[in-house]
Order: structure tokens, then C-alpha cells, then sequence
């Protein structure tokens, strides 16, 4: 846990997937990114689905929710998934879903949205009934007619549960959602990513979302297959890095599978990690 102003942060560590290593890391070569994270015999490469969860100010709030349990045992294996945890991560720091008062989705994506989510008779029921739900419009409207690169990313199902949330608000643009907590806009990885930066004036923290999943994609070029637009997301990439490195503000990563967090320097390649891993 660390404290940013009013606000408790905690990274938990909710779910075990893997994906295939050439989508998460593009046209970087293999014997590169082997390095940093070994893949399976299937070129599988495990990774996280870690949710950051800010308590303070009478609210509990979630940044992303995981993949979930709403998945076929065919689904199950190939995405090798791990059990859901985040109801025992939650009890771990004494919540229960009950508690959680918002879910600020990155995106719509699988990985991010499923854990809203479980199953209940032949459809799908909320996880948190007590909470309001945050996403960008443009990220909604992507996810209700998902381009055929995105299609697989977009799970109908869940998009589908989506649609019927009672307390959905639909964000246009970068805003301070609450006092201490901004979204930023991007739209590299998928159209209308938002970016969850909590700061109290001296120091910060951003969920670097799908922008920066892990510390393995800090260098400008190392870019996944699913970005829709590969170039704009080096430029967002850019931008943000730069930011964090002169403000010294910590980076969050939602997929990294070794580590919760970073704080950032530069050296003649770009954006690093400066000293040491935080955890959180």
C-alpha cells in the first residue's frame, strides 16, 4: 500500500493469463523479448492482470477488473487462466465487492472488463452492484461495433453485459474524475484509452493501461500487435515517459508479470527503470 494525498493505493494481483509472444511484442524479434519474458512451448508468454484499487475521500474504486470466470474450458486453456483472485485480494486489505463505489475501465478489452462479471443462470450478472462504472465514450462506441482488428479483443458477451450496467457514465475526453484523480486520453492501443494519474501536487502515480503494459515495452519501438495504430501510440508513448521521467511520477503496469510498479530515468536508449521495482 502507499498513500498519494487522500487517497490508499493498492496493487492486487488478480489473475494469471498468457497470450501469444509475437502479439505482445510486434515486430520486436523473439531473441529480444525472450529475454525479459520467456515464453512456453506454444510461444506463449505469461503475464498479469493486476488492478489498482484507490480508497479515500469516501470512495473505493477499481482500475480494471481482470479477465474474470465467465470463460469455456476451451477458452480456459488456451489463454492458460489462472483462477479469479480478486475477491480474496479485496479481503486481503479488508473490502468486499460490495464496497467498491466506482470501476474506472483502461478499456474494453477482455482482459480489463471481464472481471465486472460472473456467470449467473444463462447469462451474465455485475460483480459490484453498489458501484458506478467509468469509460470513454469513444472506447464504448468502439466496443459496441469493434473494427476486425479489435474484434477478438471485444468480447460480445461482456460488452453486451455492459450495455445493461444501471449506473454507467459515458467520460468525453481528459477530465479530473475526482479531486486528485485525472483520466488521460489515448488512442494508439484502441480509440479512447483512458489513463488513471492520481497526484496530490508533490508526487503521483499513472496505470499506464495498454499504453505501457509492462516494463519490458518502456522502449519507444517495443509495441504489441494488437495496437491499432502503431505509430501514434509511440508518439502517446513518448509524451508519457517524458512526463513521468521530469515529474518523477511512478508508472503502474496492469499486465507486467514480475513487477507492480516503477519509478523512471533516462539513459542514451530512452525511458528506464531508475533504481529499483515498488510494490505496492
Amino acid at each position: 500500500m502507499m498513500q498519494i494525498g487522500d487517497y490508499r493505493l493498492y496493487a492486487l494481483d488478480v489473475q494469471d493469463f498468457a497470450l501469444d509472444g509475437g502479439s505482445m511484442f510486434g515486430v520486436v524479434p523473439k531473441v529480444m523479448w525472450e529475454k525479459l519474458t520467456p515464453s512456453d512451448d506454444l510461444n506463449r508468454v505469461m503475464l498479469k492482470t493486476r488492478v489498482l484499487l484507490i480508497s479515500g475521500n469516501g470512495r473505493n474504486i477499481l482500475v480494471d477488473t481482470g479477465m474474470g470466470t465467465a470463460w469455456s474450458q476451451k477458452l480456459r486453456s488456451i489463454y492458460r487462466l489462472s483462477g479469479f483472485r480478486l475477491e480474496t485480494e479485496l479481503q486481503a486489505h479488508g473490502f468486499v465487492p460490495e464496497d467498491i463505489t466506482d470501476v474506472i475501465y483502461t478499456h474494453l478489452h477482455f482482459d480489463h472488463a471481464g472481471g465486472a462479471f460472473r456467470p449467473a443462470g444463462d447469462g451474465l450478472e455485475p460483480v459490484f452492484p453498489s458501484a458506478r462504472h467509468y469509460v470513454q465514450k469513444e472506447n464504448y462506441l468502439s466496443a459496441i461495433k469493434p473494427n476486425q482488428k479489435e474484434k477478438v479483443s471485444y468480447s460480445a458477451a461482456f460488452v453486451e453485459a455492459f450495455t445493461r450496467l444501471s449506473c454507467v457514465e459515458l467520460i468525453e475526453g481528459a477530465v479530473e474524475l475526482f479531486a486528485g484523480i485525472e483520466l488521460i486520453v489515448s488512442n494508439g492501443h484502441t480509440r479512447g484509452q483512458q489513463l488513471v494519474r492520481v497526484s496530490d501536487g508533490k508526487q503521483a502515480l499513472v496505470h499506464g493501461g495498454d499504453l505501457v503494459p509492462s516494463s519490458a515495452h518502456l522502449p519507444l519501438p517495443w509495441v504489441m500487435g494488437f495496437d491499432i495504430e502503431p505509430l501514434t501510440l509511440i508518439d502517446e508513448k513518448a509524451a508519457l515517459l517524458r512526463r513521468m521521467v521530469e515529474g518523477g511520477e511512478l508508472l503502474f503496469f496492469g499486465h507486467d508479470p514480475f513487477h507492480e510498479a516503477a519509478l523512471l530515468t533516462l539513459d542514451e536508449k530512452g525511458a528506464v527503470v531508475a533504481d529499483s521495482f515498488i510494490t505496492l
